[in-house]
């Protein structure tokens, strides 16, 4: 694969979910050396809050360098992705008028695992709990990237 691919993570207020798997699969992308730029952006959210505490603290914890401000998503985010990712279903069903079906998906679409279930404002547990998720979750979403991006490209 000779182009770079881009994907955009999307939850609710973009404090907690998205940016979380966005590090994870930055972490990813920095060890397997993989093309693919990485993003995430919130339905219900305004520009420049930070990620929740528990979110920060489990991304020091990788060791990577990471940082991030919420952003509502826009036509700019979703024409630039090569896949839009939900956390949710009913996330996907607020964008499915505003992004090609071919490129949106939820977590549960890609790997049968069900929705990602918001921390916001739990306990380390919870937050935990979502990162277990989506590190399951990343070589599926990561997979069918490559997919959508291969069938985009033959147009």
């Amino acid at each position: 694969m000779n182009k770079n691919m881009n994907i955009l993570f999307v939850c609710t207020g973009n404090t907690c979910r998205s940016p979380l798997a966005q590090a994870v699969l930055q972490e990813k992308i920095d060890k397997e050396n993989l093309d693919i730029t990485v993003d995430s952006a919130g339905v219900c959210c305004g520009y420049g809050e930070s990620m929740s505490a528990n979110t920060k603290a489990i991304i020091e914890s990788m060791g990577i360098f990471f940082t991030h401000t919420s952003q509502p998503i826009s036509q700019k985010l979703i024409d630039e992705a090569d896949l839009v990712v939900t956390m949710t279903k009913g996330h996907k069903q607020l964008l499915k008028n505003v992004v090609d079906k071919d490129k949106l998906f939820c977590v549960d679409d890609i790997t049968r695992l069900g929705d990602i279930a918001d921390p916001y404002g739990m306990d380390m547990a919870a937050y935990k709990k979502v990162e277990k998720q989506l590190r399951e979750a990343m070589d599926a979403i990561v997979e069918k990237l490559k997919e959508v991006a291969e069938y985009n490209n033959e147009d």
